[in-house]
């Protein structure tokens, strides 16, 4: 039950506690800057309290796996195609392959224990509901004419041009 009257001055004290912002886990110094980076948008994509100390070091090998799959991946795409014709090329190609499955496969189990997937993330529900919802086709307020006439507008505009 409330009470009648002003309040005093002593009621109106709050006592003031400082719980603290819930920090973030800190990236290892020894972490390149391609790994810190990965470090950084994994610990800022997830709520503060989510990693711990304890997380580090399987964050740290995430972090690695991720990178090298990427350096991985830019030798790939850079490989000469013409090598295949010859069997030194065909080996090298396979060895990179093979190396791009074994760091996907670790940076995948990884993300799966640490609970970074969108399966771990998100309710199933949820997912559900927006893979449901997503539509492809026109917009209810996109009607035919008005496509005919962003048609006609757009090939005016390239013959002025």
């Amino acid at each position: 039950m409330a009470t009648r009257g002003r309040k005093s001055s002593a009621s109106l004290t709050v006592a003031k506690f400082d719980i603290g912002a819930a920090k973030r886990l800190e990236a290892p110094l020894h972490l390149s800057d391609a790994e810190m980076a990965v470090w950084s948008e994994i610990v800022n994509d997830q709520p503060a309290t989510s990693f711990t100390t304890t997380h580090a070091p399987m964050l740290e090998m995430y972090c690695r796996h991720v990178v090298n799959n990427r350096i991985i991946a830019d030798e790939l795409v850079n490989f000469n195609r013409a090598s295949l014709a010859d069997d030194e090329g065909l080996k090298r190609y396979d060895t990179l392959l093979r190396i791009a499955e074994r760091e996907s496969r670790a940076a995948s189990s990884l993300a799966t224990r640490l609970r970074i997937t969108r399966q771990a993330v998100d309710h199933p529900a949820t997912a559900g509901r927006a893979i449901a919802n997503h539509s492809t086709g026109r917009k209810p307020w996109d009607t035919e004419n008005r496509f005919a006439n962003n048609i006609r507008r757009s090939s005016s505009e390239s013959d002025s041009i």
